[in-house]
C-alpha cells in the first residue's frame, strides 16, 4: 500500500513546475501552458522580449529557450539559477520556451543538467536536431505550432517514455510534497540511506545539493503563493511566515537570498503579476 502511495504522490509533484514571475512582469504578450502527458509534463511559455534583459530566479528547472527571429535564429538551454541573476534577451523579438520539472530536467539525454547550473549553453551547437528544431520554432506562425513541433522533437529524444523511479526521485517527490520543509536527517530516514550519499548522489544528479533544493523549493512554494493562492487577497508578512518559514528573520534571510529584496518590497513586487496558467491533458504520448 506505501508503494502505491508513494507512486501516486511521485506522479503529481512530477507534473510540478515553478514559476518565473518576471517573465509576465518585464515583457510583453506572456502566455503559457503546462501540458499533462502520460509520464511528464512540460511548461510550454511565449513572450515579446519589449526590453533587453530580465531577472531569473532559482526554480531547479531547465528551460530551452527559442529566439524567433528567421534572420538570427538561436537558442538556449539554460540549467537553475542558485541565486536572482539577470539575463540578456534580444528586445522586440519574440521568444518561445519550454520548461522541464527537476526529474525530467537531471534525464537530459545531450547534456549533465548539473552542469548547467547558474550558466546556458546553445542547443544548435549540441547536436543537429536542436539546429532544425530551432529554425522550424522561428519558421511556426504561433504558439500552438511551436508546441506542436517541440512534441515531435520530445518523442524523438524519448521524453515521454516511461522512467524508472530511483532514490534521487523519491528524494525530490518527498522534498516537494513537504514545500522543502523536511530535514536531510529525516529525509535520509524516510529514503533509507545515509544523509552522506544522499547529499553525493543528488549534487552529482540535480547539481546542488538536497539543502539548496528545499530552500529553492520553499521559496517557489511563496511565489505560488502570493501570484495564486493569495490573488484575490493583500497578503501579510505572518501569511508569508506561516507558509514556510519559521519566524520573519528567516523569511527575510531567504527572500533577500532569492530575490534580492525585503518580504515587503517581494510582495509589492509579485503581487501585481498576472499568470494564467492554463493546463490541459494530453493523450497522444
Amino acid at each position: 500500500m506505501a508503494e502505491k502511495v508513494i507512486k501516486k504522490d511521485f506522479f503529481m509533484n512530477y507534473r510540478s513546475i515553478p514559476i518565473q514571475y518576471c517573465f509576465s512582469s518585464d515583457f510583453e504578450d506572456y502566455k503559457e501552458c503546462i501540458v499533462n502527458y502520460k509520464n511528464i509534463s512540460v511548461l510550454y511559455y511565449q513572450f515579446h522580449a519589449s526590453s533587453d534583459h530580465t531577472m531569473v530566479v532559482a526554480d531547479g528547472c531547465a528551460d530551452i529557450q527559442f529566439c524567433c527571429d528567421q534572420d538570427n535564429v538561436s537558442s538556449t538551454i539554460w540549467g537553475s539559477v542558485l541565486t536572482p541573476q539577470h539575463i540578456k534577451f534580444n528586445a522586440g523579438k519574440t521568444y518561445y520556451g519550454i520548461r522541464l520539472s527537476t526529474s525530467v530536467s537531471r534525464r537530459l539525454s545531450f547534456f549533465h543538467y548539473s552542469e548547467l547550473i547558474n550558466t546556458g549553453v546553445s542547443l544548435s551547437g549540441l547536436n543537429c536536431f536542436g539546429k532544425e528544431l530551432s529554425e522550424k520554432i522561428a519558421l511556426a506562425q504561433n504558439f500552438k505550432k511551436r508546441i506542436l513541433l517541440t512534441q515531435q522533437w520530445l518523442t524523438a529524444f524519448g521524453f515521454f517514455e516511461p522512467q524508472k523511479m530511483d532514490f534521487i526521485d523519491h528524494s525530490i517527490n518527498k522534498i516537494l510534497e513537504d514545500r522543502g520543509n523536511m530535514k536531510i536527517s529525516a529525509l535520509a530516514e524516510y529514503i533509507g540511506s545515509s544523509e552522506r550519499l544522499i547529499r553525493d548522489k543528488f549534487t552529482n544528479a540535480v547539481g546542488m545539493s538536497p539543502k539548496q533544493y528545499s530552500r529553492i523549493v520553499r521559496f517557489q512554494s511563496l511565489i505560488e503563493l502570493i501570484l495564486f493562492d493569495g490573488r484575490h487577497k493583500l497578503l501579510s508578512l505572518n501569511d508569508l511566515i506561516s507558509s514556510s518559514y519559521y519566524d520573519e528573520s528567516h523569511l527575510s534571510k531567504e527572500v533577500k537570498f532569492f530575490a534580492d529584496m525585503t518580504p515587503k518590497q517581494f510582495i509589492k513586487e509579485t503581487s501585481n503579476v498576472v499568470i494564467r496558467r492554463n493546463t490541459i491533458a494530453s493523450s497522444l504520448y
